[in-house]
């Protein structure tokens, strides 16, 4: 994926175009910790960048981070917006890990959401690794899909009920 910045020419005045080259910037420094995430979730390289990228400018999304922007040690991919509120991804670094960084994101998303319970997924094989996490916001197990993101793996929907139409 090219990081060129697509929409400069497009956005209205000076300083849209500098939030929103700093945005393309900040989405382009943090793919490569991100982009392995395309062996576990098919499809996440193009919903990176056809929905989370458009959705920052937008500001129905945002990336927050912990750490550097090109060595981030956690990362949340979070979206607000009329039809869905949601952490839609949640990772921190091995090295990061046991360190309070995940309740960290996890806090800093809830307020940049606005919602103390938005809509979370938690794959399976995940499940024992979060629990602490979702016991400690309160977050309620609502249901439990198969083959959601990934065929043949259960995820764990907290906060919410999940429908075909928020794939978000």
């Amino acid at each position: 994926m090219s990081c060129t910045h697509p929409i400069a020419p497009y956005l209205a005045n000076a300083h849209a175009r500098d939030q929103g080259v700093a945005a393309w910037q900040e989405a382009c420094a943090v793919w490569p910790t991100l982009a392995p995430l395309k062996a576990t979730y098919p499809g996440f390289s193009s919903w990176y960048w056809s929905k989370v990228v458009p959705g920052i400018f937008r500001g129905t999304r945002a990336i927050l981070r912990q750490g550097s922007l090109n060595a981030p040690s956690g990362l949340a991919i979070v979206k607000r917006d009329a039809a869905e509120k949601k952490i839609c991804t949640l990772w921190v670094s091995e090295a990061g890990r046991g360190r309070g960084l995940g309740r960290e994101l996890l806090e800093e998303a809830i307020d940049w959401i606005g919602d103390d319970h938005p809509l979370f997924t938690v794959p399976a094989q995940r499940y024992d690794e979060f629990q602490p996490l979702m016991e400690r916001f309160r977050f309620n197990e609502t249901q439990r899909l198969n083959s959601l993101y990934r065929p043949g793996v259960v995820e764990h929907i907290y906060n919410g009920q999940f429908s075909a139409q928020l794939q978000s």
